[in-house]
């Protein structure tokens, strides 16, 4: 599996630690206020959210993934969500799934036999798929993201209790 962090932050601004070093916006609450002397716009804060969802959905197609399930759903808001943990979800469901993940109204990992797309705090985000997919790292990038061989922080571990020490 090639796994990926794909982000809006170009990774020649990192320090030698992996720290981004320019004042990013990171939440869709930061729309109207500035950064770097430039104001995020809604407009900005919704392009760039689109280009996350159809980056993602590139790669998981490029990947040949076309269903994901809603794993691990953290829902503290209690919002009234269309599927349910274990729900399978078309690529067509995911894109709404992302929007709202990104708008931090709930999280979960999306995963599959073969693949993922994780999400961390300050929109990062992780897509595993079963091959590299260059057309879609080229699509990211004309969106104006950075894909990087990268990954998930957000996999599960798997249960040890039954391993002999």
């Amino acid at each position: 599996m090639i796994e990926y962090r794909v982000t809006k932050y170009d990774p020649a601004l990192r320090d030698a630690s992996g720290a981004y070093l320019v004042d990013d916006w990171t939440l869709v609450k930061d729309i109207g206020r500035a950064f770097g002397g430039v104001v995020l716009t809604e407009g900005e804060y919704r392009r760039v959210e689109q280009a996350y969802i159809n980056s993602a959905i590139c790669f998981l197609r490029a990947g040949g993934l076309n269903s994901l399930t809603a794993e691990g759903i953290e829902n503290p808001k209690g919002l009234a969500l269309d599927f349910g943990e274990g729900s399978v979800l078309s690529l067509e469901e995911v894109g709404d799934v992302i929007r709202q993940i990104l708008r931090e109204e709930f999280w979960c990992r999306l995963e599959c036999q073969g693949g993922f797309l994780h999400f961390g705090w300050d929109y990062y985000m992780y897509i595993g798929v079963p091959h590299r997919c260059p057309e879609a790292e080229l699509l990211a990038e004309g969106l104006g993201l950075f894909p990087e061989e990268f990954p998930s922080p957000y996999k599960e571990i798997p249960d040890d209790s039954d391993r002999n020490l």
